[in-house]
């Protein structure tokens, strides 16, 4: 028997810091009201000459190095994203002709938020098939580029980043050992750019201008992810046999420090089991949890045997989490 395990990590986060007080002087907003409610104090911001798919190609190419394989061993790259560079075409494919993977198959995926957590039990599966020795999972976003700066309710949670894994078999037992995903599409206007698709195009004589911005239902979301965290938790336990005493780190999707705290409470868990880094690269949608998971593991917070879960949540509405022992 083999398993699927992430032998290599990367991440990459533009060099652009903005700060809640530079935000202060382009919306009404404060320093103070960003920390309180989200707990972010700043984040990245992509040049207006970087594409998402730039991100992703410098996160992949540290994931990679770490991996200690070439471009051209790239069987298949999955890109979690939900701002492509492009509509058409797939930005996983841009992102396999930068990087020069000549033999790999590409693809991308949109499950907003919890997109990277879908996309790794997806390139797991493939890893566990014969036929693909080494799979990229990537998340990368530019955010920056998709929501309204004049929206002070939205515009000041986001960032801009990129976060790789490479997945290969390993010894049954470790790696990947179990995933849950949920999506509940009445809830699909919840996070949602209302216009720029075949139902509403930007042309149309219904477009309201503004509606090709990111929108977002705030509590509606609240009201979600608190309970969405901990279920999806809980439920890939279930999966694996373990109890919630058993794990050793939680890695969410770095939405809002509050959102974090009130499903470690569900939970019956200390802050300690959790890794935020949300105060500086904000919610960087797709990108959060694999940023998190390489700043986690660089910075001595997980070790060898760890039992770690990964959780997403978001627009869609998805959900999910992965388990891992590292």
């Amino acid at each position: 028997m083999v398993a699927a395990g992430i032998v290599g990590l990367g991440y990459y986060v533009p060099p652009k810091i903005m700060t809640n007080d530079d935000w202060a002087g382009i919306v009404d907003t404060s320093d103070e009201w960003i920390t309180t409610k989200t707990g972010i104090k700043e984040r990245r911001i992509a040049n207006e000459d970087v594409c998402t798919s730039d991100l992703a190609v410098l996160a992949s190419l540290e994931a990679m190095s770490a991996a200690n394989i070439q471009p051209e061993e790239v069987d298949l790259i999955i890109l979690a994203t939900s701002s492509p560079d492009v509509p058409l075409s797939s930005t996983a494919s841009i992102v396999q002709h930068k990087l020069g993977c000549s033999n790999a198959g590409s693809f991308d995926i949109n499950a907003v938020c919890s997109g990277w957590v879908h996309a790794l039990e997806i390139g797991a599966k493939f890893v566990i098939d014969s036929n693909y020795n080494n799979v990229l999972v990537i998340g990368s976003e530019v955010y920056s580029r998709i929501v309204n700066w004049e929206d002070r309710a939205t515009c000041v949670l986001f960032g801009d980043g990129a976060g790789a894994a490479v997945l290969q078999k390993i010894e049954d037992g470790k790696g990947i050992i179990g995933s849950w995903l949920k999506s509940d599409g009445s809830g699909a206007d919840v996070i949602q750019i209302p216009a720029g698709g075949v139902r509403k195009n930007i042309f149309s004589e219904s477009f309201i201008d503004g509606e090709q911005y990111f929108h977002m239902d705030g509590r509606a979301v609240w009201n979600f992810a608190i309970e969405a965290f901990p279920q999806a938790v809980k439920e890939v336990l279930n999966q694996i046999n373990m109890e919630i005493e058993d794990i050793d780190m939680i890695i969410p999707h770095q939405a809002n420090y509050n959102i974090i705290k009130a499903g470690m409470e569900n939970l019956g868990l200390s802050m300690d089991k959790v890794f935020t880094n949300l105060d500086k690269y904000g919610n960087t949608a797709a990108a959060s949890v694999p940023i998190a998971l390489a700043e986690s593991v660089k910075v001595g917070k997980i070790k060898q045997g760890d039992l770690i879960i990964t959780v997403g949540f978001g627009g869609g509405l998805a959900w999910g989490a992965n388990a891992i022992i590292w």
